[in-house]
């Protein structure tokens, strides 16, 4: 059940409108946002067994085993698993951080990432590895540190089939397969001219 207050508060918005003009046709009315449906029995996911309460996370936990990728920006081409993600990176073409640490002037497009940044100025690293004890400021750093401990390397590149902990240093190490492509036609077509 929403609050009182502000179902009110939206009562008396839509309601109040005085005018002299000739009345016009209403405006439609905008869609309202609907509550996700809580599953009595949690939902698995069948790559993993990892449980989510709404068929949407569990739709969007399953990009992360697919490389689905369906946001991308129409300025640089970046890709990304949720609209929220694509959402933030277009503020980063804009040119707007809004929240700015007063310890060093880092400056971040969210709230979250300044209080998650201001953790390490503070000292505060609360996620700590069961294996070697080291502690992490964000839990997913402790999460990618446990995956080198296992040797979980899930991301493999499709030239060399070298296998990485995370998509970021795939691509990354994927360039250098471009400048090695680049570099041999280079060197051919010196040989032809």
């Amino acid at each position: 059940m929403a609050d009182p207050a502000i179902e009110e508060v939206m009562i008396k918005c839509e309601v109040i409108e005085i005018s002299d003009e000739e009345a016009k046709e209403p405006e439609p009315k905008k869609r309202k946002w609907k509550r996700p449906v809580i599953q009595k029995d949690p939902l698995p996911c069948d790559q993993c067994g990892k449980n989510f309460q709404t068929g949407y996370e569990l739709k969007k936990h399953q990009r992360t085993h697919s490389g689905e990728r369906p946001y991308m920006c129409t300025t640089c081409g970046k890709t990304y698993t949720q609209l929220g993600h694509l959402s933030i990176h277009i503020l980063s073409h804009q040119g707007i951080r809004n929240y700015i640490c007063g310890d060093c002037d880092a400056a971040f497009y969210r709230k979250a990432d300044l209080d998650r940044h201001e953790k390490i100025h503070k000292g505060i690293k609360p996620h700590q590895c069961e294996i070697c004890s080291k502690s992490f400021t964000q839990k997913n750093n402790l999460i990618m540190h446990f995956k080198m401990h296992i040797g979980d390397k899930p991301h493999q590149c499709t030239v060399c089939s070298k296998r990485f902990l995370t998509r970021s240093k795939m691509m990354q190490h994927s360039k250098r397969h471009d400048k090695e492509k680049k570099v041999k036609v280079d060197l051919v077509e010196g040989v032809v001219d």
